[in-house]
């Protein structure tokens, strides 16, 4: 729909054509609800969800979120099939380094709830670690928690992929259409304004990612979503390291790293909150140094490699660090489906079908409670 305005009116009107979004459209038209606009200010997935690592785990410490876990991974293990086109999802795993006797503790406690759930997360020994990854730095951990169905996809395929099976069912995507306003009469969204015309929706989805917040204050709500930069270097080939390398993680440092192909692709962690109307964040070349430095430190055969590119993205980060899926308090045709800091791309198959699950029941099969807004205090 590039070179034409939005239709004049939509049931579901989706804002944001990222990883939640193009899902939730496809979720919904699944479902045979076909009559589903996404509205995306750029391209889609030229956001966020095009820019991450395309990591795919269950191991997280609130329940809800290792169930959109376990959800989400049969979906990603049979793509090619459901959507007729390869994401390039690889089960390397995942392995989270524990530093101190009180993280352990906690990892202990999330991989009894994990295992309890039905994720297959191991914690293992230093030597387990060695044996997993020869060569890497373990003299200053304790452990590692282990996740060996975890892995990683291309985050950009799979977002493309929902919008071109979502627009086989009768989804309209509408490219390079902003949303500007949305206009409230008796508690409810009646119009949502764009720079390419007005639609007047059935249901508004807020699902647009670092801009979520912006979106909800159209409507007169605060959302406490703050996005924060996340920058990701790409080195080259690194000999001294078998690949593949699970994508490695230090909770303290921030500093995960991966391979990609026979190169590391590695992230310091977070920089900085930024305003939620930054589409492209620039890259904190300062920052590659600093990376170079935590991967010589973990891995001694990444000493003197060389970074080849670099990209940053955005996080939507929660005060507590975790999504809100929700019905705007005051709107009751408004349905918020942000924050997911970064867990979004990974989550996207479950919360997709949550969102969904939401406009046409009313009711979801995952519990979804501690998602709610209302935990922050609101009405």
């Amino acid at each position: 729909m590039a070179g034409t305005g939005p239709p004049p009116t939509a049931d579901v009107v989706v804002v944001g054509a990222g990883a939640i979004g193009c899902s939730v459209a496809y979720h919904l038209a699944k479902r045979g609800c076909r009559d589903v606009l996404v509205l995306e200010r750029a391209s889609v997935g030229a956001g966020s969800s095009g820019r991450g690592n395309g990591g795919i785990r269950s191991q997280f410490g609130l329940e809800t979120e290792v169930r959109f876990s376990l959800a989400s991974l049969p979906f990603f293990e049979r793509f090619e099939e459901e959507m007729g086109t390869s994401c390039g999802f690889v089960q390397t795993g995942y392995l989270f380094l524990i530093r101190s006797a009180a993280e352990l503790d906690q990892f202990r406690h999330d991989a009894a709830m994990q295992n309890r759930l039905g994720a297959d997360t191991r914690l293992i020994d230093a030597d387990g670690i060695r044996a997993l990854v020869p060569g890497l730095r373990v003299d200053d951990v304790v452990g590692g928690a282990w996740g060996p169905k975890d892995g990683f996809a291309r985050p950009l395929d799979v977002v493309r992929a929902y919008a071109a099976r979502a627009r086989e069912m009768g989804v309209r995507i509408a490219e390079h259409a902003e949303v500007q306003g949305l206009r409230l009469a008796g508690r409810r969204v009646r119009r949502v304004e764009t720079d390419r015309g007005d639609v007047e929706p059935g249901v508004v989805v807020d699902a647009a990612g670092a801009q979520a917040a912006a979106v909800a204050r159209l409507a007169g709500t605060d959302l406490p979503v703050y996005p924060r930069r996340r920058h990701l270097f790409l080195t080259g080939p690194v000999r001294g390291v078998r690949h593949p390398l699970p994508l490695i993680i230090e909770p303290g440092f921030g500093f995960y790293v991966r391979s990609e192909g026979d190169a590391l692709l590695m992230s310091p962690g977070d920089v900085g909150v930024v305003g939620d109307d930054a589409a492209a964040p620039p890259v904190d070349w300062d920052l590659a140094e600093e990376t170079l430095r935590k991967a010589a430190h973990r891995l001694p055969a990444a000493a003197d490699v060389r970074i080849e590119r670099g990209w940053a993205g955005l996080r939507p980060l929660t005060p507590d660090d975790h999504a809100i899926v929700d019905w705007l308090p005051g709107v009751e045709n408004m349905l918020c489906a942000v924050g997911f800091g970064g867990h979004g791309f990974q989550h996207s198959p479950a919360a997709g079908q949550t969102v969904a699950e939401l406009v046409l029941d009313g009711r979801t099969s995952i519990d979804i409670t501690p998602l709610r807004l209302s935990r922050f205090g609101a009405p």
